[in-house]
């Protein structure tokens, strides 16, 4: 499958700057995209997911730190770094009280830069760790809950950025699907489609529209343009699996967001035995 590299949104005013920084980052490894001012990277957000921003302070406008914390209020996970002249500091900094990661001084050193957006993409690795043991806890937390797989399903969709998350599981009482409270609803029988990749699976599957067209199509037309399944597995047995979609606007997910879904998976089986077992038990269980 193929490696989504990271995707930087660069807001600068000089055009100069823009081509500099879009040639330099892409040989660093980094897809690009430019923006001349805050308003039209505030569009962009709003159409699609980045990773990081890197922002001169000068062409966020004269309400720069209020440009920094709409971008923070559309993509609570981006990451971004301000750029400023010293004579810009105090502007900078009140960037960063908004929600910008840090500050770097204008004209930027490339190298500093690069170190500075990878040091970013760590922290969102991190934030990302943490959601995982937070949501495998609120499980556990649910174990007696009746509606145990609305809410695990809920649950998945906050371990990473996704359009829509959803469990199909082949239970005693027969097959069943839940999807995400939160999300856009998928059609049960694509799921299910995209569920029967991981028959017999040990690990998740990463699939994009790049790799996969045909199979991120709906019977209905929809499109989607990245998937991750993971398979829920007790031992030698599986019993179902977990699909999160992202669409077409959307980058496709990353080898540690499918690592982050793997995780949960196993977490979320396990949960799903402590879960028949209490329910076994009776309410003395609870």
């Amino acid at each position: 499958m193929s490696q989504a590299r990271p995707h930087v949104l660069v807001v600068d005013a000089e055009k100069r700057v823009l081509d500099r920084l879009a040639l330099e980052l892409g040989q660093g490894g980094f897809d690009v995209t430019c923006a001349e001012s805050g308003l039209a990277a505030i569009e962009l957000v709003k159409a699609r997911r980045f990773d990081l921003v890197v922002a001169d302070v000068g062409a966020l406008g004269t309400e720069g730190a209020g440009t920094i914390a709409a971008l923070k209020a559309l993509g609570p996970d981006l990451e971004i770094i301000v750029g400023a002249p010293c004579s810009s500091a105090q502007d900078a900094v009140e960037c960063i009280e908004r929600g910008a990661y840090d500050m770097l001084e204008k004209p930027y050193d490339i190298e500093d830069l690069k170190r500075l957006l990878e040091a970013a993409m760590l922290r969102t690795h991190l934030d990302a760790v943490a959601a995982v043991h937070q949501a495998s806890a609120a499980l556990v937390a649910s174990l007696s809950r009746d509606d145990f797989p609305e809410r695990a399903v809920d649950l998945a969709a906050k371990v990473v950025y996704t359009t829509c998350a959803a469990l199909s599981l082949a239970l005693d009482q027969g097959a069943a699907l839940y999807q995400a409270a939160s999300g856009a609803e998928v059609p049960a029988a694509f799921i299910a489609r995209l569920a029967g990749r991981i028959e017999g699976a040990l690990a998740p599957v990463r699939l994009s529209a790049d790799d996969a067209p045909d199979l991120l199509c709906t019977a209905e037309g929809d499109r989607f343009g990245a998937a991750i399944v993971a398979p829920l597995r007790l031992g030698e047995s599986s019993f179902g699996g977990l699909v999160v979609l992202r669409d077409e606007r959307l980058p496709a997910f990353t080898s540690q967001e499918e690592q982050a879904i793997g995780i949960f998976a196993i977490e979320l089986a396990l949960a799903f035995y402590g879960h028949k077992v209490r329910r076994s038990l009776g309410p003395c269980a609870a």
